[in-house]
């Protein structure tokens, strides 16, 4: 066997603190084989533990609107701005299209890349401090 370490919330060292109290475990290290071994063999089946929480329906109507733009010539591979279903912006230039919406008193605004294969992005922004125009 090898040693591995790892860190874990609080709440879930309890949670392991409290399955070995019960004595259905010996120790941590057999709550954490047996739990590592149940994901290990659920990847194959029609069981498996999902790692990534589920995509918001907001967010999946959004790559399904971005796929559906794909298949129009003049969209795709270009960086689109939506509100909601409606399309405010196309370019090529990411940069260009950022500047542009920023103007724009709609909100929220959602950007992609319209492509057939749509991914969920994270970015880190500072934080704006948000001026209403009157």
């Amino acid at each position: 066997m090898k040693t591995m370490a790892t860190k874990l919330p609080s709440m879930l060292a309890d949670q392991v603190d409290r399955l070995v109290a019960s004595g259905r475990y010996a120790n941590r290290s057999e709550v954490l084989r047996v739990a590592v071994r149940a994901l290990v063999e659920a990847e194959g089946s029609a069981e498996t533990v999902r790692a990534e929480p589920p995509l918001p329906a907001r967010v999946r109507a959004f790559h399904g609107r971005l796929r559906q733009l794909a298949r129009d010539a003049r969209y795709r591979g270009r960086w689109v701005a939506l509100h909601g279903n409606e399309l405010l912006d196309v370019d090529e230039d990411h940069d260009a299209l950022i500047r542009r919406i920023l103007e724009r008193p709609e909100e929220p605004i959602d950007v992609g890349l319209a492509t057939d294969k749509p991914e969920a992005r994270s970015i880190r922004l500072p934080s704006p401090i948000a001026v209403r125009r009157a």
